[in-house]
């Protein structure tokens, strides 16, 4: 009976023997095991936590990237009809100026009345300020009222303005866009210890269990304090 019961304990010391070899998740059977035990299950908790916020991030800083690029791409259009609109009424302005001037040189002053009456407001403006400058007779004043500082061109800086915040917009959106692909590197980089903590279970070697819990914390500890760096939106 005594070598019978040698022969079972042996199988059973070779059977764990076996098990530990061919990788079978290890069970917490000591103090320092469990310890182990609780700061893998503590570090996989904060992983599977950070890693779903993180995606979450991710994913609106594309979706404001989206958006800030659509908003970009409105304004330059809009930039650009400005400059347009304002072009097409300079071009107007300087038209009925050479009227006026055609008819004064022809000596035709009813002709010349007629067409300043028909001015623009700011042409109208300029123009009376830019004949104080004597003009006709002084050959450094400025060829035409659109050339002086008093005349302002329609729409210009209506023009600026859209510029400057498509501009604005478009460099929210490479924030947002670095943003979310910071959030994507995070996800990886937790998911990486998420892998080292998952396969340490599968390890026989205590030390090298702690090794890579060790590693797969450093991973989660740096991904965390890099994180609260990171933007949550960018602007409004």
């Amino acid at each position: 009976m005594e070598d019978v019961g040698a022969e079972i304990r042996e199988h059973a010391i070779e059977q764990i023997r076996d098990e530990e070899a061919t990788g079978e998740e290890q069970v917490a059977n000591s103090p320092r095991e469990r310890r182990l035990e609780l700061a893998v299950t503590i570090l996989l908790s904060i992983s599977a936590l950070l890693s779903a916020w993180c995606a979450y991030q991710a994913s609106r800083l594309s979706g404001q990237e989206s958006l800030y690029n659509t908003k970009s791409s409105v304004l330059q259009v809009q930039a650009f009809r400005a400059e347009q609109r304002s072009t097409i009424e300079t071009l107007t302005d300087l038209s009925a100026f050479d009227r006026w001037l055609a008819a004064t040189s022809a000596g035709d002053a009813a002709r010349a009345r007629y067409v300043e009456a028909r001015f623009s407001d700011r042409l109208s403006t300029a123009f009376q300020e830019w004949l104080k400058l004597n003009p006709l007779a002084d050959e450094n004043a400025p060829a035409s009222p659109i050339d002086t500082d008093v005349y302002e061109r329609p729409d210009e800086a209506a023009a600026t303005r859209y510029e400057l915040a498509a501009q604005s917009a478009e460099d929210r959106a490479a924030t947002a866009g670095d943003a979310a692909d910071n959030y994507v590197l995070a996800v990886v980089l937790l998911a990486a210890a998420l892998f080292l903590l998952g396969i340490q279970s599968r390890i026989g070697v205590f030390e090298l269990r702690v090794a890579m819990t060790s590693v797969a914390g450093a991973l989660v500890v740096g991904t965390i304090v890099w994180v609260l760096t990171l933007p949550s939106s960018v602007g409004s």
